[in-house]
């Protein structure tokens, strides 16, 4: 059978791998690292375990599966861990979390809500109404943040990729018409799961997923926010790789790839650190982006204009810190069934108590892991290393020290959770501390410097994203950052982008035998399909969203486009006479 090379063992690499292995390719995986899974991996605590236990299990962050995951979990739903028990698979093995919470400086310790149904366009105005009533919003704040949702919500695809993609969510909201404390709520929202920061990122990535999250919470019940039952490597990435061995892959660590070697307008080899030059019929290149960047010869660029448009990007531009922290607590704190987010941190924390989901088999966090004393772990994760703090003046980027990072990002969750003279967090709870291992401090006060940055999609960078297809007849790449319809550096993008990447070996291998991937494009409901057609066709003719134009609408529509609308936009209706009872 033909060779693939395999460069890179993160979340995309070993979803092509799985692919492939399974459709008969001979496969061989090469990591940088010591160890699979990329920013997925855990980050275990050596000499941590006692009497039996495992270590510590610290991680880049907390993971976080939501609903529209559909191609990782289709994937997870492939990995069957024991031997023992065929039909159990890693996907078994998310638990989902039925409760979100706000913890806002100046009211309760935790808001707890909870899943509704949504049925109609209605139902999204009250659950964003629902939502931030919470936190003390005013009622002209919401009213324009959910009319601007609805916005999104009835924008055709052709208006999102050509005029979103070049905006940022903070223009796209008008977010300087808010007021100053809501402002602050905007730029929390959408680093609540992801790092996605309004000021930064695209309006069409941000709008998507947030949309996704927002019918998701709404529809999914229980099913809208999951995470894993234990620490990431040991229930999903090492079991993972064992499969993946057991088919016949090659899983190879500590194997960075330095160069490309190419001739004849094809890929001939990679060149290892070591000078082995590694060589296979087909390349899929599984690498985070400044290390793809650095890979692209000018031969590679001669041949593909979009690698060549890829290689000038600047990281700085593209990416963002996003790392996660852990405190293991002698005295557990669930705070809430699921995750918390704290929107009034400078560094825009948000958290999960992962304790009471990692219990197996009757044993307890303190059973499975640590020497016994400890009963709780709060894992965060800290999305904005650019802002100052109002205790140290200092931004998380500025902080020459790890100790006093952990320090500060522990002072702002109290300012969360400890309100009102309740004490959620006592210093003297906390057993171990840790710091995603990515950040590197140099020491002499100079600032930490960040090994794993996380591509934001600012406004005007599609254009820049390469193809999991390059023109490049036998190289294909695999990562978070390639054009995907997920459209966001996440997990789920890895898998659908190494999806693509193999269907497009298999077109280019002629191989009509083996079925394709599946993709699943991103889903929204029907109820809002004629209002986007209607948009779709304003679009063509340079004329703005409907719903901009609301109070002139019947009168400005030409007849063809009103009739495909339902009877007198009476959805839209509803929920603008809604929002004007607010103002």
């Amino acid at each position: 059978m033909p060779t693939v090379a395999i460069l890179g063992g993160g979340v995309g690499g070993l979803s092509a791998a799985q692919e492939l292995v399974e459709r008969g390719y001979t496969v061989t995986v090469y990591e940088a690292s010591g160890q699979f899974g990329g920013k997925a991996a855990s980050q275990s605590l050596p000499g941590t375990g006692k009497g039996g236990r495992a270590d510590l299990p610290g991680e880049h962050g907390f993971r976080f599966y939501p609903a529209f995951y559909r191609h990782l979990t289709d994937t997870m739903a492939r990995i069957h861990p024991d031997p023992a028990r065929p039909r159990h698979s890693v996907k078994d093995r998310l638990i989902a979390s039925d409760e979100a919470g706000i913890a806002a400086a100046d009211g309760d310790p935790i808001h707890v809500f909870s899943r509704r149904p949504m049925q109609d366009p209605a139902d999204i105005v009250a659950t964003l109404v629902e939502s931030f009533s919470t936190v003390n919003a005013e009622e002209g704040d919401l009213a324009r943040f959910a009319w601007q949702v609805l916005v999104y919500l009835t924008s055709s695809k052709e208006r999102r990729v050509q005029e979103y993609s070049c905006l940022s969510w903070w223009d796209f909201l008008e977010a300087h018409e808010f007021s100053p404390a809501f402002q602050g709520y905007v730029r929390a929202i959408p680093r609540t799961m992801v790092a996605m920061d309004p000021e930064r990122g695209a309006a069409k990535t941000i709008g998507d997923i947030s949309m996704q999250l927002l019918l998701d919470f709404g529809d999914r019940a229980t099913e809208n926010d999951r995470t894993m039952d234990g620490p990431t490597s040991e229930r999903w990435i090492d079991p993972w790789v064992a499969q993946l061995r057991a088919q016949g892959a090659r899983c190879l660590a500590k194997q960075p790839v330095v160069a490309l070697k190419v001739a004849d307008g094809r890929v001939l080899g990679a060149t290892l650190a070591s000078g082995e030059l590694v060589e296979a019929d087909w390349f899929i290149a599984a690498l985070p982006l400044e290390v793809m960047r650095r890979l692209i010869s000018d031969d590679l660029a001669a041949i593909d204009p979009g690698l060549a448009r890829f290689r000038t990007v600047d990281p700085e531009w593209m990416t963002a810190w996003m790392v996660g922290a852990q405190y293991w607590l002698k005295s557990d704190r669930p705070i809430v069934r699921g995750h918390q987010f704290f929107p009034d941190s400078e560094w825009a924390l948000t958290a999960i108590s992962q304790a009471q989901f990692w219990k197996r088999d009757g044993r307890q966090f303190g059973d499975l892991y640590g020497d016994g004393s400890i009963h709780g772990v709060l894992s965060v994760d800290i999305s904005d290393w650019r802002c100052p703090s109002r205790f140290t003046g200092l931004a998380a980027s500025q902080t020459p020290d790890r100790e006093a990072v952990l320090d500060e990002i522990w002072r702002q969750l109290k300012v969360g959770l400890n309100g009102l003279g309740k004490l959620v967090l006592e210093d003297d709870n906390v057993a171990v501390r840790h710091l995603d291992s990515g950040i590197h401090f140099s020491g002499g006060g100079a600032p930490p410097i960040n090994r794993t940055p996380l591509l934001v999609h600012p406004p005007g960078s599609h254009a820049f994203r390469p193809k999991a297809a390059t023109a490049v007849p036998n190289l294909f790449i695999a990562s978070d950052y390639v054009e995907t319809e997920t459209d966001l550096a996440s997990m789920e993008g890895a898998n659908e982008a190494a999806r693509r990447a193999v269907n497009a070996l298999l077109d280019r291998d002629h191989n009509d035998a083996s079925p394709r991937c599946g993709l699943w494009p991103l889903h929204e409901p029907a109820l809002f399909d004629a209002a986007k057609r209607a948009d779709a066709a304003l679009f063509a003719r340079g004329l703005p969203h409907p719903l901009n134009e609301l109070d002139e609408l019947d009168e400005r529509l030409p007849n063809w486009i009103r009739n495909r609308l339902p009877p007198r936009l009476s959805f839209v209706r509803r929920a603008q006479e809604r929002l004007r009872g607010l103002v």
